[in-house]
């Protein structure tokens, strides 16, 4: 009975923490859920369903998570794909990708990080076919659920993870072969990344290399692709107006949450079906670089640093249909309270859920590796 109780109560804090996460990454989930479900749901189009068992390694990143080292998880996979057909013709632009939604278990072998559970709307692209084998390279985001997080008192040692709900980005290079009509070998590599963006500190973040073989059953073996006639751009030049919201803490020792916004202007350069240059001008309001005038000698006593923030932002865009993946990187053209550092990088997944508007989310870092804060973001394209 003690037993029962006590796998009750997990689950209950597991609940109660997916409920909290909702909250907190609200838009991400919707945004991504919305994008997943649409792909798979057409019926019209062959499914494969998938399982597999995975083999970690936990990186050392930093010193700071030397006593990690040798932390090697061990989970499954379980997966729902939706094979494209070419019903649109971004679908052969890419040689007929695949959606799909996964469900990622991890035990770490590591009472400091115990368990894991993730869910990832995922896309894989064809990268080689020949006959029956393919290699794919498979790109998925979307939310995890991590038992054990930081605690000063109980959990002093486990640095990477702070809250119960984060973030996962899930990368891997696939390799398929099929051995009979309805059934195919899986081998593939990865990269699985958590991170809560600097919602609640301290929060290093947890990577994980991935060595996994599985099996895959497809419900239609013999497919046929269609080939569509190329449209034509009926226009290359955009401008829009975006704002964004987020929420960061500062440090472990400062427990307030802060309200970060940005507002950007800027213009869009459709060269391609696949490929969008941007070019924006950039404000941000970041009030968690407030409490930092308490030690920097720069700050006069009595005074407040100016922490307002313009930069010149340039980036590309990847479209896939009515979605797009952003890289982008922006340069601090205004920045009179130097509290980090001069550049940024900036992560996003991007929804033109109408002609003139769009919903984005993102990760927006700095020095590559550094989470500053996750987005999420509103447009105006016009």
């Amino acid at each position: 009975m003690p037993q029962l109780f006590n796998t009750f109560g997990y689950y209950l804090k597991m609940m109660r923490a997916l409920l909290s996460g909702f909250f907190r990454f609200g838009l991400g989930v919707i945004l991504l859920l919305l994008v997943g479900f649409k792909g798979i749901a057409q019926n019209q189009e062959p499914f494969i369903l998938g399982g597999a068992l995975q083999q970690g390694s936990v990186i050392v990143h930093t010193p700071k998570i030397e006593h990690f080292a040798g932390t090697h998880p061990i989970g499954f996979e379980l997966n729902l794909q939706k094979q494209t057909t070419g019903t649109q013709y971004w679908q052969q632009l890419y040689r007929y990708p695949r959606f799909g939604l996964s469900l990622t278990y991890f035990q770490y072998q590591n009472p400091v990080l115990g368990q894991s559970w993730a869910f990832s709307p995922y896309l894989s692209l064809p990268v080689l076919q020949k006959n029956n084998s393919a290699v794919y390279f498979r790109f998925g985001t979307g939310l995890a659920y991590l038992s054990n997080r930081y605690n000063f008192e109980q959990n002093p040692t486990n640095n990477v993870i702070s809250n119960n709900i984060n973030a996962v980005i899930q990368t891997r290079l696939e390799y398929t072969r099929k051995i009979s009509a309805h059934l195919g070998l899986l081998t593939a590599v990865g990269l699985n990344h958590y991170s809560n963006g600097g919602d609640t500190k301290p929060n290093l973040g947890l990577n994980i290399a991935t060595a996994t073989v599985g099996l895959n059953y497809y419900h239609q073996p013999a497919l046929q692709f269609k080939t569509q006639p190329k449209p034509p751009l009926t226009q290359k030049n955009f401008v829009f107006i975006n704002t964004s919201v987020g929420v960061k803490q500062r440090a472990e020792n400062d427990l307030n949450k802060y309200i970060v916004n940005s507002i950007a202007v800027g213009t869009l350069r459709r060269l391609n079906q696949k490929s969008t240059l941007a070019l924006a001008l950039e404000g941000f309001y970041d009030p968690s670089l407030f409490p930092r005038r308490g030690w920097d000698p720069r700050v006069p006593a009595g005074t407040k640093p100016d922490i307002r923030r313009a930069s010149l932002t340039g980036g590309h865009e990847l479209n896939f249909g009515n979605l797009a993946l952003g890289t982008h990187v922006g340069w601090y053209i205004y920045r009179p309270y130097k509290a980090d550092a001069g550049t940024f990088q900036r992560l996003e997944i991007k929804w033109q859920f109408h002609k003139n508007l769009y919903l984005a989310g993102g990760l927006k870092l700095h020095d590559l590796i550094k989470a500053d804060i996750f987005e999420y973001r509103l447009g105006v394209r016009i």
